[in-house]
């Protein structure tokens, strides 16, 4: 054998063994960063209005919580705790999950304790989602729009003067020089690149993730189960309806994070030369215009079985969390030692919620009454998307969960703070003529406003929300003592009890029974070194108003 081969033999063996054991290494430490944050928050930057997508394009007929509600519960500091996820996709389908209605939580229950309960499939299950890690894979289902990629009269030209290029790098065998001609077409075709890259850039990108996305899928095939069907269902009709496409995607799709460098670049440059993914995807874009269904599918699934994963090892690190019961619509609603996930040592309370009773929460400032309402609001969310709450029980019909928390001026929109809260209010008044059950979470109403309009209007909202002819359900926190008093048969109270200690408030955080009864403006006054006889003044004002409190109490009651 000429010496040449044989070098050229001995070089193809070399590169060939290191990029076995660079696959090899790179394997090994994947798998001990999964084991390693197995059951622990993920610490990492998220492109949330990329995460937000597929809900946005795709899921929103099935929103369940406006942008309303998802702000003012701070949903997305809560995904962010609950994202354990490998995949895009299943970043999109773990915050689509939050943000939509019911779907499939038996099935997901059951792939949740499939993933969790048998760690080597966790770990086969980990590896196959984390081919999906670039972030192009953001975009997959844009490729399912029928206008996705655009053909062009002169697109054809592409794939003839590729295999233009391929006839002549198999002629300079025979006749070296030809080897010029081939090294003066890479020119042209970076041209063709920057002609072309404005219009097909993005798809390219997305294209790409295509060929990982259906390997992954091949991969999650065998947790399809009776109990998972109306999830992984249709997975294997649409693996073999996109087994076209599929093939096309494998000439371009590469992950650099999981290819080897040397045979990367070499794929790097074989496609620059030969521009093999637009000829991919101009090939490919017949297909993707009929199989558009398949691909949404393919992709909500692979997401869903990462969406699972997470929440198993949501699960595996909590030190708290229970399934939730489901119960019919007029049955009162338990929730037992509800926690806070954002919040590192939560303690944990208990209420019971029934029509047709709402539940004024009252205490001083830094009580934990906001807290308390996006704790039960967060749970039923997480409840109702991904079957887990952080309790020790939950018995609760399924909500729909509306709020008014959050104070802001609407400045893009023009409008001020109380044009907004008036616009929400208006829409949970609306919202609480359906008959489906509506849990209304109000903190502070019209705060800002004076005190009789305020006090009245309120009044005559939180009756209406909770006296209609449907199980709805209004918790609401509050410093006006007066709304305890005028809603006392529709409204149970409670309150974040405190107490005042030499170096000032100390708060519990624990609910109790009962209006808060407290003085701790005018303990405070005291404490700070105010003069007697603004102490005497301040609370001989309080005591005539308690006074006139109870008598007006008394002449409606």
């Amino acid at each position: 054998m000429p010496v040449a081969a044989l070098a050229g033999l001995a070089a193809l063996t070399a590169v060939a063994a290191a990029s076995f054991w660079s696959a090899r290494r790179t394997r090994a430490q994947l798998e001990k960063r999964l084991r390693g944050e197995w059951g622990h928050p993920r610490d990492r930057r998220r492109d949330m209005a990329a995460v937000a997508d597929w809900f946005e394009q795709i899921d929103p007929g099935r929103c369940a919580l406006d942008d309303r509600a998802a702000g003012d519960l701070l949903i997305d500091e809560v995904f962010a705790w609950l994202d354990r996820t490998q995949s895009r996709v299943g970043e999109q389908v773990l915050y689509s999950r939050l943000r939509s209605k019911r779907r499939a939580l038996d099935a997901f229950e059951a792939l949740v304790d499939r993933v969790g309960g048998d760690s080597s499939v966790r770990e086969r299950t980990q590896l196959a989602l984390s081919r999906l890690q670039d972030p192009s894979a953001y975009y997959l289902h844009r490729l399912a729009r029928p206008d996705a990629v655009a053909r062009r009269p002169w697109d054809v030209l592409v794939p003839i003067w590729t295999g233009a290029i391929v006839a002549l790098s198999v002629l300079s065998i025979v006749w070296p020089p030809l080897l010029v001609v081939v090294a003066l077409s890479l020119l042209v075709n970076v041209l063709v690149r920057i002609i072309t890259g404005h219009r097909v850039a993005g798809q390219i990108a997305s294209f790409r993730q295509l060929g990982p996305l259906l390997s992954a899928a091949r991969d999650l095939r065998s947790l399809g189960s009776p109990e998972t069907a109306s999830i992984l269902g249709t997975l294997r009709d649409d693996l073999a309806a996109l087994r076209r496409i599929g093939a096309v995607a494998r000439w371009v799709s590469r992950d650099p994070s999981t290819t080897p460098d040397v045979l990367f670049l070499t794929l790097e440059y074989l496609n620059l030369l030969l521009l093999m993914d637009v000829n991919a995807l101009f090939f490919a874009a017949g297909e993707l215009r009929t199989r558009g269904p398949a691909l949404l599918r393919a992709i909500e699934a692979v997401g869903e079985v990462d969406a699972a994963v997470a929440v198993a090892s949501v699960r595996a690190g909590a030190t708290r969390w229970t399934r939730p019961t489901f119960i019919a619509d007029d049955e009162p609603a338990v929730f037992a030692d509800v926690c806070h996930p954002l919040i590192a040592e939560p303690v944990p309370n208990s209420i019971e919620l029934g029509p047709p009773y709402g539940v004024i929460v009252t205490g001083s400032n830094m009580s934990g009454k906001s807290t308390f309402l996006r704790t039960v609001g967060i749970n039923i969310v997480l409840a109702q998307s991904v079957h887990t709450c952080l309790a020790t029980r939950y018995r609760a019909p399924f909500y729909e969960v509306r709020t008014c928390i959050g104070r802001a001026d609407d400045l893009a929109g023009g409008t001020s703070y109380y044009q907004a809260e008036v616009d929400t209010v208006v829409s949970l008044l609306r919202a609480s003529e359906r008959r489906t059950p509506q849990f209304f979470i109000i903190d502070e109403l019209f705060r800002g406003t004076n005190a009789v309009e305020r006090i009245a209007a309120g009044a005559a909202v939180l009756s209406a929300l909770v006296e209609a002819d449907a199980p709805h359900v209004a918790l609401l926190a509050t410093h006006d003592a007066e709304l305890v008093d005028l809603l006392r048969d529709t409204y149970l109270a409670y309150h974040l009890a405190d107490a005042l200690e030499p170096d000032g408030l100390t708060f519990e955080f624990r609910l109790t029974p009962g209006p808060a009864t407290s003085r701790d403006a005018i303990a405070l006054l005291r404490l700070g070194g105010a003069p007697g006889r603004v102490i005497d003044r301040a609370l001989a004002q309080a005591a005539a108003l308690d006074r006139r409190r109870a008598r007006l109490a008394a002449e409606t009651g």
